[in-house]
């Protein structure tokens, strides 16, 4: 059992601080908003140039620490945080409301990542091609960039830090983090799994505060080399404006399809469906949020959804059985609840959902499912972040297709079939980074690209081989013996 209240502050050059004015922000148990579990530095600009310049001062010694002894200290932190799994789960349930199934697979999957960007330090593969001039040598290896910035969403509070830590490390480069504050806590608990496994002062530092302060400071500190961040695509575009002359990464929304066909499984959909779209409450960038049914089984996929989803537990995320447990907070409690009247305009209301009681018993939502929803509205169109789902009848398959790629976004698709032909021809034509076929849209594995097109993407895909380019850049050598 965790401590009543945990305390966060900055993370320094090895050291902890509170924010120079002494503010805090309070972070609120989102089950029972009467109770704040936690406090966060409510930190500025200072902090922010502070946190940076220790980051500065670290980087020559670090990047000439062997890649060996970088990913060796990553190992040994993922073991501190596995031994640390059922501590950690609790933290990020009472923190952020996710459900403790998905919060134990959290704390494994931020291990594992430490683990495998752990064992690239013995890799870092560079080429040695050969030469198109006579006696010369060529080789190309990789270096780190420097400086480097994360900015980290409060939806998965361990692992998506890890997987912009973990590789940005292993290349030698030093970082300041800024995780959201409702997520500070468990941002705090990988810092202090760090330092326990040995990392240097100053190679990783945790700044906490508003990002108009915190994350604009950051963003234009040309000490900076490279930002990778997660969060809304409004956001994001936003940052990429500001982030002048730096290497920029972003991974942004999603209104990720999924199509069923006629030759599905229509009760194997409509749970893979039901899980992506209202698990931890729908708030992943992977969720599910549009399913495209051919006509001919339409209805009867329909009746399948209501049942999968009325299977599903809506409660204390605590609760070793809970499903769904409440959104983040009051802004997106309220959010959500203006978009779902939106989207009870934008089609008929299959499964009425909504607020289970008022917000001061927790911001909980029951999943709501509408159809026959129209592609051009908002409903199926903007990222609504909670367990709404919009359903969508298709012609045929070539119409189906036509809807999933209908929407700015471009992260993930789904599609349910038996068919190798539809199968392949889904891949081949879905405008997405990420294409599951008889999977569900959210779910991922860190040892392979990920990332989206269109407005779901800019600048590179995370996790796997492809977060090392990221964060590093290639030198190439030449040489001619004399």
């Amino acid at each position: 059992m965790i401590e009543s209240q945990v305390e966060s502050q900055n993370f320094i050059g090895g050291e902890w601080f509170p924010a120079d004015s002494g503010a805090t922000l309070d972070v609120v148990n989102p089950s029972n908003p009467a109770e704040v579990i936690g406090t966060t530095p409510d930190s500025g600009a200072g902090e922010a140039e502070r946190a940076v310049g220790a980051a500065a001062g670290a980087f020559e010694e670090w990047k000439a620490t062997l890649p060996s002894g970088r990913g060796a200290i990553l190992t040994k932190a993922a073991d501190i945080l596995e031994s640390r799994t059922d501590e950690l789960a609790e933290l990020m349930a009472r923190e952020v409301g996710k459900p403790m199934k998905e919060s134990r697979m959290e704390v494994g999957r931020a291990a594992a990542i430490f683990r495998y960007y752990g064992s690239e330090g013995w890799r870092m593969h560079g080429m040695m091609p050969p030469s198109t001039r006579p006696g010369v040598q060529v080789s190309s290896v990789r270096e780190p960039l420097g400086v480097v910035t994360l900015i980290t969403p409060w939806n998965f509070p361990l692992a998506i830090p890890a997987w912009k830590l973990a590789p940005a490390l292993v290349c030698g480069n030093t970082v300041v983090i800024k995780p959201a504050s409702q997520a500070a806590l468990s941002a705090a608990a990988m810092m202090r799994a760090l330092k326990e496994a040995g990392l240097p002062d100053g190679v990783v530092n945790m700044v906490t505060g508003p990002g108009g302060t915190v994350g604009d400071a950051l963003v234009t500190d040309s000490r900076v080399k490279a930002l990778s961040f997660t969060g809304s695509t409004s956001v994001g575009l936003g940052i990429q404006e500001r982030a002048v002359g730096k290497k920029v990464q972003l991974e942004l929304g999603g209104k990720n399809p999924y199509v069923v066909m006629e030759d599905a499984d229509l009760s194997d959909a409509a749970a893979k469906i039901a899980f992506g779209a209202f698990g931890y409450s729908g708030e992943k960038c992977t969720a599910s949020s549009r399913a495209i049914v051919v006509e001919e089984v339409y209805e009867q996929f329909m009746d399948e959804l209501v049942e999968a989803t009325k299977a599903m537990k809506v409660g204390d995320p605590l609760e070793e059985d809970t499903d769904i447990g409440p959104v983040v907070n009051s802004d997106q409690y309220e959010k959500i609840l203006n978009d779902l009247e939106k989207a009870r305009n934008a089609g008929r209301v299959v499964l009425e959902g909504g607020a289970t009681g008022s917000a001061d018993e927790g911001y909980y939502l029951a999943p709501t499912i509408i159809s026959e929803v129209d592609s051009s509205s908002e409903t199926a169109q903007e990222e609504i972040f909670g367990p709404v789902l919009a359903v969508m009848p298709a012609r045929d398959f070539d119409h189906a297709v036509e809807l999933a790629n209908d929407t700015r976004y471009g992260l993930t698709a789904g599609i349910s079939t038996r068919s190798l032909r539809y199968a392949h021809e889904f891949i081949a034509r879905s405008q997405t980074g990420l294409v599951n076929v008889n999977l569900p849209t959210a779910g991922l594995e860190f040892q392979v690209p990920f990332g989206g097109n269109k407005e779901s993407g800019v600048g590179g895909r995370e996790q796997g081989p492809a977060a090392l380019d990221f964060y590093s850049a290639w030198k190439t050598v030449s040489i001619l013996p004399l």
